[in-house]
């Protein structure tokens, strides 16, 4: 119960304090690591798909919150993806950081692909060029900012090698 509690308390430091107060200040030329995305990672990774699925859900659900016109549609990449990652827990090598930057990444990208088909509808492909001038920037950026919090929860002991 303590190592969730834990585990809670990081994703929610991760996520939103990284998110508001510390994504703006590292930007660079506008591009912040997607803190949400690392966070669901570590969720998900230190504590299997159903976990994984419904952290997922109500991170994305907060984020829906921002957008109404598009209620629903960050849970609802976010939710898949949790369980996703929750798969993939046991299976990762813990503390090799190109892994560990590498699933970071192709988490962003697969969750902003997602979210970009679904928003256009699968009909504009104008859309599609942010894919390459904003996502894969971000997806190396939050790469890069994930390594260090991955390590920091495997410090904690949320991730262990075991897992």
């Amino acid at each position: 119960m303590r190592q969730y509690l834990r585990l809670v308390l990081l994703c929610l430091v991760v996520a939103f304090v990284g998110g508001t107060m510390i994504g703006p200040l590292i930007a660079i030329k506008g591009v912040a690591p997607d803190f949400t995305i690392i966070a669901l990672v570590i969720l998900a990774l230190a504590a299997g798909p159903g976990p994984g699925s419904v952290g997922g859900f109500l991170l994305g659900l907060v984020q829906d919150l921002s957008n109404p016109t598009l209620l629903g549609l960050q849970a609802l990449c976010k939710t898949g993806l949790g369980f996703g990652l929750g798969r993939l827990r046991g299976r990762l090598v813990h503390g090799m950081p190109l892994v560990e930057a590498t699933v970071v990444a192709i988490t962003v990208v697969t969750h902003d692909l997602f979210f970009l088909m679904v928003q256009s509808s699968l009909t504009t492909e104008s859309n599609f060029l942010s894919l390459f001038t904003r996502t894969l920037p971000i997806a190396v950026y939050s790469g890069l900012a994930g390594v260090p919090l991955l390590r920091l929860a495997e410090f904690l002991g949320i991730l262990r090698q075991e897992d």
